[in-house]
This record gives structure tokens, sequence and C-alpha cells, in this order.
């Protein structure tokens, strides 16, 4: 492996992360996709030169990170560095789409839970305080607003909407994969494209039809409801693991509902517009649709609707 090439690509996509971090940090409109984007010269260096390089790499940019931007960039640097190593990684070792994209929500997620504790013990940062405050002040906000334009809201309805938000606090380590969920799908996409672009590759997300989940995440589902209808008091510890393992199984759930209904409407050969509108009620009323797809989704992976449709059994 030629060194010198190793550290001029090391140099160039160095400097490419540490201007995505800098407009992160310092352009509000563009952060809103930089942010995205400070992966993926991590996912071309590692998805090159594997697992040493990278790390070396990774390294000397947190340090000109800190550097440049002072001790506060060092958790951003450390979640899209390390997010971005894995799914570089996957890519090097020639892993298939979705189990790279698993890896790197892995890593994302682990990456922000860190930050998440270590933010709280090194500088005393109580997340679920400012949270909660962040949502007592736009709840506030918006009963405000509400009373200008002639909307009446009850005391009663105010506290139901207000206990609702404050069930999500339990939420945050579903929250955790699922932003890791999202950082990873993003990043890895757009890494695809470079890639494919600089080296003549054909990297590809296979597609969404074949989604499709291993069929334990089922048991793991139950598995939620269960301990959901045990743990009750939100003061117990075991509330928070019960409300997690319901929520974030149900959520992957829906991904295998809608990956069916992509597979269904193109065995039958019946028009793409119809997976397409689903998604985009989903999107615009997911709770019109969340429980029907969820309850697809088990089905398909319970009876393995696939197989039997393709005539595997």
């Amino acid at each position: 492996m030629n060194d010198r090439k190793i550290v001029k690509d090391g140099a160039i996509l160095g400097a490419i992360f540490i201007l995505l971090l800098i407009m992160t940090f310092f352009i509000p409109i563009i952060s809103l996709i930089s942010i995205f984007l400070l992966p993926v010269p991590l996912i071309i260096f590692a998805g090159r030169y594997g697992i040493k390089p990278s790390v070396i790499v990774l390294m000397i940019l947190s340090l000109i990170s800190v550097i440049l931007l002072s001790i506060f960039s060092l958790p951003l640097t450390f979640v899209m560095g390390l997010g971005g190593l894995a799914i570089g990684l996957a890519i090097y070792s020639k892993k298939e789409a979705y189990e790279t994209w698993a890896q790197g929500t892995f890593s994302f997620a682990i990456g922000i839970a860190t930050v998440y504790v270590l933010t709280q013990f090194i500088f005393d940062v109580n997340w679920i305080h400012e949270l909660n405050v962040l949502i007592e002040d736009s709840l506030e906000s918006t009963m405000t607003l509400f009373e200008q334009v002639g909307v009446q809201v009850s005391q009663e309805e105010f506290e139901v909407l207000q206990q609702s938000i404050n069930d999500l606090m339990y939420l945050i380590p579903t929250g955790m994969v699922l932003i890791g969920l999202t950082l990873a799908f993003v990043s890895q996409w757009v890494g695809y494209k470079v890639i494919n672009r600089l080296d003549s590759t054909q990297f590809k997300f296979p597609p969404f039809r074949e989604f499709r989940l291993p069929a334990s995440i089922i048991w793991i589902f139950l598995l939620g409801i269960i301990l959901t209808w045990i743990y009750t008091d939100p003061a117990d510890t075991m509330y928070l693991a019960a409300a997690n393992l319901y929520a974030l199984p149900g959520v992957l759930l829906v991904l295998q509902g809608l990956s069916f209904v992509f597979y269904f409407t193109h065995y039958k050969n019946w028009s793409r517009a119809l997976p397409v509108m689903t998604v985009i009620i989903f999107v615009l009323f997911p709770f019109l649709l969340i429980y029907p797809l969820r309850i697809l989704g088990i089905i398909d992976l319970g009876f393995q609707l696939r197989d039997r449709l393709s005539g595997k059994k």
C-alpha cells in the first residue's frame, strides 16, 4: 500500500471534514445539510484503507478540531467520526448495504450515548432537565399563540398534552437509535454516491422491498409489551427499559410493514404510486398508519409471507 497516497488522501479528506465541521458550527442554515455530510470523508478514507490509518486520521482530526473550535467541538467530531469509521470499515470489508447500515446505526447510537453520559459527568449537563425546560418554554409559547388567535385550550387538555410530551423523556435511548439510524442512512447513501464517482464502483442500497428484519425482533417487541404491562410506574428503573423495548422494535416493525407494501405491489405489478402514497400518508398522518403497518410487519416476519408468495414454501 502506498504510504504517500494514504497521507495525501488523509490530508485532503481531513481538510474537507474540518471545513464541514466549521460550516456546521458557524453557518446555521447550511449546518442542516453539512451535519449529514460530516461522516462522508471518513467513510471514503476508511473504505479505502481500513482501520489502522483511519483511527490515526480520526485522532488527528479530533486534535485539530479542539485547537480550531475549542473542546466543545470534540463530541460532534467523535460521534460523526465513529459513525463514518464504522460505515467505511463495513465497506472495506465488503459487507452488504443493510448490514453496513446496521453497523453505522449502532456506532452512531453508541457515540451519541457516550457523549450523553460523559457530558453529564464531566460538564455537569443534565440533559433531561434541559429538555424539560425547553419543552416547558415551547408549551408556554404555544399556549400564548393559541390565545392570540382566539383558540381556547382547557387546563385539562394542556395537562394531557404536557404529560404526553414529558413521557417522551423516557424514550431518549430509542431517540438515540433513531437519530443514529437516520444519520447512518443519509451519510452511507451520500458516501456510496461519492465513492462510486471517485473509484468507479457500484455501491448502492438494494430496493427497499428487499429490506427484512430478523424474525427475533418480534420476540423483543413481545417482551417489551409484557414489561410495559408489569412495570407501570415511571419511577421504576425497569419502566425505562420496558418503554424502549416496546418503542424501538415497534418503529422497526413499521419499517418492515412499509417494506412489505413495496414488495407486494412489485409482486403484483401494481403501480408504484401505491407504496409512494402510503409513505406520504404515513409521514403526514403517522398515527393513522403506524398500527396497521406494524401489524403488517409482524405478520410478514412471523408467517414469512414473502417466502410463501415467492413459492419457496
